[in-house]
């Protein structure tokens, strides 16, 4: 019998779950499933609402077909956790009730789908071709690069560092690049860079992060290039409090599959959201200054880190304002702590604080300066490309040296 290759390719790789008391709703799904000949998996589970959780955990499934027992408001809110725990996943509701407040309700926590009971062949396949669509939204290419910075001690430069290589890894024009603040406590990422304010926070994205795709976390950040993207931290201290480190995975893995590269500004605190956000990442540069507090906080930075299990391979280390005159050099830095320098950036502090103090990337303020001209080479660097003007940036530390 011919297939409809619509109904192919939406069920081709598409693992389902299904969880329901009904003996017969369970056989008719299977069923519907093994007549289109797709290859979808199915799970089935003769329960309720109670093992949804723990069915997610172990199969994580692109869909959850869930038979609602009650079918009202209280139902609904306890289906609410699990659309937060786990939103990369469609949880699709079973239920005959599809009155206007229901629907709106359903909504609110992040139901998108409610199929009417008993369930129709034609009404599974228009679901699941709508949660198809959602899941290849945006048609991501391939995940996204993300490259973490951690500041060894407070005042080392951090979110400079990583705003202004955003920046200037966009500014080449090839890259789709993405700044994360999760400098929850006190970021101030998004003023290094513009004068506008943002008009939504890492909090708000959190906080609907049932709803998370490409266009909700797009539409959600600052545009300061047309390919260079800030999600600003919480307004408010208070609003990290209720941040949860599943959420951060779901903003990263978004952000990840619609940008070419992704800048998370750590700050420098290490905690479950800011290590979640270095298991992610490619390399975390951990930054910090020739003084001997910063060399003794960058020892500790780097003991934890390796306890973490992250290696040399991809902790990287940045010294920042480095003066060739510093009683402490490059070698002296990798001696003590037993780990490479992976680049200086040099001293420039009155086109620094320009730059900072009117919310301009240096780059834009002032190409020619020592500071934007390394960051430009070190954006070449991680973007493969040459420097468009001068040696790259092994130069650049050997010359320092």
């Amino acid at each position: 019998m011919h297939r409809d290759p619509i109904e192919m390719a939406i069920l081709s790789n598409m693992k389902l779950a299904l969880i329901s008391r009904n003996k017969e709703t369970n056989e008719r799904i299977r069923g519907l499933v093994e007549s289109l000949d797709g290859q979808a998996s199915l799970h089935t589970v003769a329960g309720g609402l109670e093992q949804a959780a723990s069915v997610a955990a172990k199969e994580r499934p692109d869909v959850m077909l869930l038979e609602g027992m009650r079918h009202d408001e209280h139902e609904l809110l306890l289906i609410e956790p699990l659309t937060l725990s786990h939103p990369r996943m469609a949880v699709v509701l079973l239920s005959p009730n599809h009155s206007p407040e229901y629907l709106r309700m359903a909504m609110r926590i992040g139901l998108r789908e409610i199929l009417p009971t008993p369930v129709a062949k034609e009404g599974l396949l228009e679901t699941l071709g709508r949660i198809h669509q959602r899941l290849t939204a945006g048609a991501p290419r391939s995940s996204g690069r993300i490259l973490c910075f951690v500041g060894c001690k407070g005042g080392s430069g951090v979110t400079f560092l990583a705003t202004n290589l955003g920046y200037a890894l966009a500014s080449r024009g090839q890259k789709k690049v993405a700044l994360i603040d999760l400098n929850t406590q006190f970021g101030d990422a998004a003023i290094h860079i513009t004068d506008r304010k943002p008009v939504a926070t890492l909090a708000d994205v959190c906080r609907e992060v049932h709803r998370l795709d490409g266009a909700f976390l797009t539409s959600s950040m600052l545009q300061v290039l047309p390919n260079f993207h800030v999600l600003a931290a919480p307004e408010e201290p208070e609003q990290a409090m209720h941040l949860r480190a599943d959420q951060i995975d779901a903003v990263l893995c978004t952000a990840a599959a619609h940008y070419d590269l992704v800048v998370v500004d750590a700050g420098r605190s290490l905690n479950e959201l800011t290590v979640r956000a270095m298991d992610h990442a490619e390399t975390v540069f951990a930054v910090l200054q020739q003084s001997l507090p910063f060399m003794r906080d960058a020892q500790r930075l780097l003991r934890a880190l390796n306890a973490l299990g992250y290696g040399k391979d991809k902790v990287k280390l940045i010294i920042n304002r480095f003066d060739r005159k510093g009683l402490v050099g490059p070698d002296e830095v990798a001696g003590s702590l037993k780990h490479e320098v992976d680049r200086t950036i040099p001293n420039s502090y009155g086109a620094v604080a320009d730059s900072i103090n009117q919310g301009v990337p240096i780059l834009k303020l002032d190409a020619r300066d020592p500071v934007a001209r390394s960051l430009e080479d070190m954006a070449g660097a991680l973007a493969g490309v040459r420097s468009r003007e001068h040696g790259g940036w092994l130069r650049n530390l050997w010359t320092a040296r």
